[in-house]
C-alpha cells in the first residue's frame, strides 16, 4: 500500500500544523487534571490532525494480484454437409464430438461452445448438431476469436470439414490471432461428384431471325477421370442444340456455346440440361431455364400524302433512317394515288402516318375500309396536318383519332413559342436532353403556327405538347386507346423543328424525338420496354444472383438503374446496376436470401422518366454445401499452423487433449482512494463529534 499527496506541503501547511501543536499542548498541559475532558481533548487534536491531513488531498493506493482462468471456445460446423459424410452419420458425428468435450471438462478447462454456419450462435454444451446451416463462413469465426482473445479467451477448437461457401479469406484472418487454435478436420479428402450450370450468358433481347450466341458456364466437381455428359438447349421441348462433353477435375469451369434463331415473336422460354451422372449428389442445379424476348425484324410503315410539303421529306427522312423499316409512300395527284391505292389495302402495315391528307372529300366506303383495315391489323395511326388540309373533310377520321373540333375557339395565325407537358413522362421519349446532340431548352423551340384546334375525347390520349398561346392550344397528343396506338401533330409547319436548327449541335434533337414516337406507335419500343431478367429460373440459399438488361430509348450518360428484392411488403435486398459498355448492357448482382418465393422490381431512372419492370425468382433450401462435400484438409491445416495450433483428422481427434492444458492469468489489480472524496470521512467526524458532545454534556460541561 502506498500513499501519494496530491498538494505538496507549504508554508501554511506548516505554520497551521506548527500553531496547532502549540495550542493542543497547552491544552493538555492545562486541562489533563480534568479526568471528564481527556478523551474530548484528544478526540479534537484527532480530528485536527485529520482535517490538516486530508488538506493535503492524500491518494491510497492498495496493490493486489488476481488470478483468472482462461477459456476455451469450441467452434463445431453445423452446416450441411456435415451431415452428408460417407465415413461419419450424423448420430456418430455428435457422439464424437460430446467425448470431445467430456475428456476436455475432466482436465479442468473452462468451455465454451458455439454452432457456426453462415452465423455464430452460442449453444449449451453437448447440444447435438443437426446440420442445417445454408452455407460455411469460417471467416466469422476467426473474427469471433480475434474479437475475444485479449478478454479471458486461452485459444479455440474448430471442429469442421473446411468448406468454405461464402466468407472473407480465412488465411488472411488466421494471420492477426495470437492464440493457438486447434482443428479437428471432418470428412473424406476425395469430393462428392456434382455437376451444376452456374450461369447463362444470352442477350434479353434479339431481333428475330438474327443468330443468338448463348454462353453456359457449367462447374464439374469430384471427377477424377473423364467422363462424358451430354448438354441440350430445348424450347417447348423442343431440342434445338445439343453438345456432348469430357468433364473431369474438381472446381472446373467449363463454357458451352450455343447458337441459335428463334422464330416466335414475343417471350421465348428456353431451358438448359445436363445429363446426370452417377453417385451425383445434387442433380436440383443440372437445369434452368432463361427467356428471351423476340422482337420483329422489319416493320411495315405506309405514308399517305395529300399534297407534298416540307414536312413530307423530313418525315421519310425519319422513317428511312431505321433499317428495319420497309415504308410505301402514296401520294394523292389529280383524284387518284401514286402508285395504286390498291397496294395499301392488300398489304398489312404496323404503322400508317397521313401527311397532310385529306385535301379532298372522303367517302363513307373509303372510311369503313380504312375502319376496318386498322382494327383488323392493329395498324397504329400518326396524323401530321399540313398546310393543305381540309378540316371538313378531316373530320371523317376524328374518330380514329378520338378528337373533337374546338369551333369556339379562334386564334391568330401567328408564330407563338410552345413547351412540353408533364404528360410526357409517361412515355418513352424527351425532348430535353439527347446522348447524340447535347441539350435543349424549351426557350430554343423554334415558334409554330397554330393549325388543327382540336381537343381529346379519350382519357388514354394525353396531349404532351401545346401552344403558349391563350387559352392553350394542343400541339401533340398521343396515347393508346382498345390496344390501338396514335399520334396526332396539329400544326403544319412540323419541319421548322430541324431546319431552324440547321448547322448547330441540336439539329438532330427532334428528328431523334419522332423517330422515338414512331418506334414506340409500331411497339418496336414501349412505354416500358426494358429487357431485363435474372441468370437463372432458381437460386439456391446464398447464391449470386445476376442482373442483367437493357432498354430502349434516349439514354442519358446519368441514368440509374436499380433492382429491388420484395417478400410481402417487406424489402430484403437491393442493389444498383452498372452499365457495361463493351456488353451494352446494365449488369448487377446480389446474394440469394432465406428460402422462399420472391418478387423484384427493376427501376429505370432517366432524367424526368421513370420506368419499371417486375418479376419473381424462387430460392430454394441451399445444396450449395452438397457442391463441395469433402475434407479440405489443406486450408485447415495452414489455418491451424498460422495461429501456432495444431490439425488432427477426425480419426486422431483423442490426440487434442494432451495440447490443452488450463490456462489463468494472473493481473494486477489496484484500488485506489482518495479521502476528500470519500463520504464515510465525513459520516466519521460527525460521529466522533458528536460522541464529543455527549461526553461533555454528560460531564455538565455542556
Amino acid at each position: 500500500m502506498s500513499i501519494d499527496f496530491l498538494i505538496s506541503p507549504d508554508t501554511w501547511f506548516w505554520g497551521i500544523l506548527f500553531t496547532g501543536c502549540i495550542i493542543s499542548v497547552c491544552v493538555v498541559y492545562k486541562m489533563w487534571f480534568i479526568r471528564q475532558l481527556r478523551i474530548p481533548i484528544l478526540i479534537r487534536i484527532f480530528l485536527f490532525l485529520l482535517l490538516i491531513f486530508i488538506l493535503q488531498h492524500p491518494k491510497i493506493t492498495q496493490q493486489t494480484k488476481e488470478e483468472n482462468s482462461l477459456e476455451w471456445n469450441l467452434y463445431t460446423d453445423n452446416s450441411l454437409s456435415m451431415g452428408y459424410h460417407h465415413v461419419n452419420s450424423l448420430t456418430t458425428l455428435n457422439e464424437g464430438i460430446n467425448s470431445v468435450i467430456n475428456n476436455l471438462e475432466n482436465k479442468g478447462i473452462q468451455l465454451k461452445q458455439y454452432h457456426f454456419s453462415r452465423e455464430i450462435f452460442q449453444t449449451e454444451l453437448y447440444e447435438h448438431l443437426d446440420a442445417s446451416g445454408s452455407s460455411t463462413d469460417i471467416g466469422i469465426v476467426l473474427q469471433s476469436i480475434k474479437d475475444k482473445q485479449d478478454d479471458k479467451l486461452a485459444g479455440a477448437i474448430i471442429i469442421t470439414d473446411g468448406q468454405i461457401t461464402q466468407g472473407f479469406d480465412p488465411v488472411q484472418l488466421s494471420k492477426e490471432i495470437h492464440v493457438p487454435i486447434q482443428i479437428i478436420g471432418i470428412g473424406e479428402n476425395t469430393p462428392f461428384i456434382d455437376l451444376a450450370i452456374k450461369s447463362i450468358d444470352v442477350p434479353t433481347v434479339a431481333i428475330k431471325d438474327e443468330d443468338i450466341d448463348a454462353k453456359v458456364t457449367i462447374v464439374s466437381t469430384g471427377i477424377s477421370e473423364e467422363k462424358k455428359v451430354n448438354i441440350t438447349l430445348m424450347s417447348n421441348k423442343e431440342i434445338i442444340g445439343s453438345k456432348f462433353l469430357q468433364l473431369s477435375g474438381d472446381g472446373v469451369q467449363i463454357n458451352v456455346h450455343f447458337r441459335f434463331n428463334p422464330k416466335k415473336l414475343g417471350n421465348n422460354i428456353f431451358q438448359v440440361q445436363i445429363s446426370s451422372m452417377e453417385d451425383e449428389i445434387n442433380i436440383q442445379n443440372n437445369r434452368q431455364t432463361f427467356n428471351i424476348t423476340i422482337l420483329k425484324n422489319k416493320y411495315n410503315v405506309a405514308m399517305i400524302t395529300g399534297v407534298p410539303n416540307f414536312n413530307t421529306t423530313w418525315i421519310k427522312k425519319i422513317l428511312s433512317a431505321e433499317p428495319r423499316i420497309n415504308m410505301n409512300h402514296f401520294v394523292y395527284t389529280q383524284d387518284s394515288f401514286k402508285p395504286s391505292i390498291k397496294s395499301f389495302w392488300e398489304t398489312p402495315y404496323d404503322l400508317i402516318v397521313l401527311d397532310n391528307y385529306p385535301t379532298h372529300h372522303i367517302s363513307s366506303q373509303w372510311q369503313r375500309l380504312f375502319a376496318k383495315k386498322i382494327i383488323a391489323q392493329k395498324s397504329a395511326l400518326s396524323w401530321i396536318a399540313g398546310p393543305e388540309i381540309k378540316l371538313s373533310s378531316a373530320k371523317v377520321f376524328f374518330p380514329f383519332f378520338h378528337l373533337n373540333s374546338e369551333k369556339s375557339i379562334s386564334i391568330d395565325n401567328n408564330h407563338y413559342p410552345w413547351s412540353l407537358s408533364e404528360n410526357i413522362n409517361n412515355f418513352p421519349f424527351a425532348l430535353s436532353t439527347s446522348s447524340n446532340s447535347g441539350s435543349i431548352d424549351e426557350s430554343e423551340f423554334p415558334p409554330l403556327k397554330p393549325g388543327m384546334i382540336v381537343s381529346t375525347n379519350s382519357k388514354n390520349i394525353q396531349s404532351i405538347a401545346h401552344l403558349n398561346s391563350v387559352p392553350e392550344i394542343p400541339v401533340l397528343f398521343i396515347g393508346e386507346e382498345e390496344s390501338l396506338r396514335s399520334s396526332v401533330w396539329t400544326t403544319p409547319d412540323l419541319y421548322s423543328l430541324y431546319y431552324k436548327l440547321t448547322d448547330t449541335m441540336k439539329s438532330e434533337i427532334f428528328l431523334e424525338f419522332w423517330k422515338d414516337i414512331f418506334e414506340w406507335l409500331m411497339r418496336a419500343k414501349g412505354d416500358n420496354d426494358m429487357f431485363f431478367r435474372l441468370d437463372k429460373e432458381f437460386y439456391q440459399q446464398g447464391e449470386l444472383i445476376k442482373v442483367m438488361g437493357s432498354k430502349f430509348g434516349q439514354l442519358s450518360p446519368d441514368s440509374k438503374v436499380a433492382i429491388t428484392i420484395h417478400q410481402g411488403d417487406e424489402t430484403i435486398n437491393s442493389t444498383e446496376l452498372r452499365y457495361n459498355p463493351t456488353a451494352q448492357r446494365w449488369e448487377g448482382q446480389l446474394w440469394a436470401s432465406k428460402p422462399g418465393n420472391y418478387n423484384y422490381e427493376i427501376h429505370f431512372q432517366n432524367d424526368n422518366s421513370v420506368s419499371s419492370q417486375i418479376g419473381s425468382l424462387i430460392v430454394n433450401e441451399s445444396q450449395i454445401e452438397l457442391n463441395k462435400v469433402f475434407l479440405n484438409e489443406r486450408l485447415l491445416k495452414k489455418i491451424a499452423a498460422t495461429t501456432n495450433g495444431n490439425y488432427f483428422n477426425w480419426n486422431s481427434r483423442s490426440e487434442l487433449i494432451d495440447y490443452i492444458d488450463p490456462k489463468t492469468v494472473v493481473k494486477q489489480k489496484f484500488t485506489q482512494i482518495e479521502l476528500r472524496n470519500e463520504w464515510w470521512i465525513l459520516i466519521g467526524i460527525l460521529i466522533f463529534l458528536t460522541f464529543e458532545w455527549s461526553m461533555k454534556r454528560r460531564a455538565g460541561l455542556v
